[in-house]
């Protein structure tokens, strides 16, 4: 009787394993076989806009390093800070591109980075303002936008109260503020710099950048920590990535995606940006 009951023990404890086995093989092949669904946010061309192909080149990216034929891949877009919260509430898998801050990394795993920024502080180019390092920007203002990050020596500048920043729902708006002589300056980086004057009222040549880099950032891909299978997706798009970029695949979309779209492209140009309601982030 001992001996049955001994076998019989042993069984279970061997099927209890095999599930549990099952249950996490069939978590870590979730990012692998069923849909995924990403979000990104508004207003920071060429990396993520409503107005752009594919809602902009991290999402174009993206859906290429984890598209497959097994599984469908959708792309929403909401107002930066409403795609974050949704997404830790469940309703997308992944966020992209976003800025890893300690803050973030409490909530969200991240990818390798997908791109690397410099930001530059953008003033008008009549401006007396002549800056050389950050020290500089003491007791001045800027503008970034509702849902952007700071660099942790400009965050503690704010914080510290040597700088003010504003919050505007867009950079159009930020360089808008610009040109009005509401703010001394618009804190973000080269590329989107290019895209937003050029698709603004402004000619690029009444705005100058000060000679030095304000913050360097990376922009990754985040998945929400809680999610079932989080680390297995985040583990599978970095392979991905550093697959496609060994083999020079990525640096090519790179390069197809922004000869494609053109420098002056913009909401009011194009229609009107169905996420206009970043206020509501």
């Amino acid at each position: 009787m001992t001996r049955a009951l001994t076998r019989h023990a042993a069984f279970l404890c061997l099927f209890a394993a095999v599930l549990a086995t099952s249950s996490v093989t069939a978590q870590d092949s979730r990012s692998a076989n069923s849909s995924l669904k990403l979000v990104t946010g508004p207003h920071y061309p060429p990396y993520a806009a409503d107005y752009l192909p594919h809602k902009g080149l991290g999402p174009f990216l993206a859906t290429r390093i984890l598209g497959n034929t097994a599984r469908s891949l959708t792309v929403d877009m909401r107002p930066w800070k409403r795609a974050y919260r949704e997404a830790l509430e469940g309703q997308y898998d992944a966020v992209l591109p976003y800025v890893a801050t300690p803050g973030r990394q409490e909530d969200y795993l991240f990818s390798v980075p997908i791109f690397e920024t410099r930001a530059f502080a953008y003033v008008m180019k009549d401006s007396e303002l002549d800056a050389h390092s950050l020290e500089g920007l003491r007791g001045l203002t800027y503008c970034n936008p509702i849902g952007f990050t700071d660099g942790n020596e400009l965050e503690k500048m704010r914080l510290d109260g040597f700088i003010t920043r504003f919050t505007p729902a867009s950079l159009e708006s930020c360089f808008n503020m610009l040109r009005a002589g509401r703010v001394d300056f618009v804190k973000t980086n080269e590329l989107v710099a290019d895209h937003v004057i050029a698709a603004s009222d402004l000619s690029a040549d009444e705005i100058r950048s000060l000679p030095f880099v304000v913050e360097e950032a990376a922009l990754h891909l985040m998945v929400p920590r809680a999610r079932p299978g989080a680390e297995a997706l985040i583990d599978e798009f970095n392979e991905r990535f550093r697959t496609m970029k060994d083999s020079g695949r990525i640096d090519a979309l790179r390069k197809s995606y922004l000869e494609s779209i053109d420098l002056g492209a913009g909401p009011h140009r194009i229609g009107p940006s169905a996420a206009g309601t970043t206020s509501d982030g």
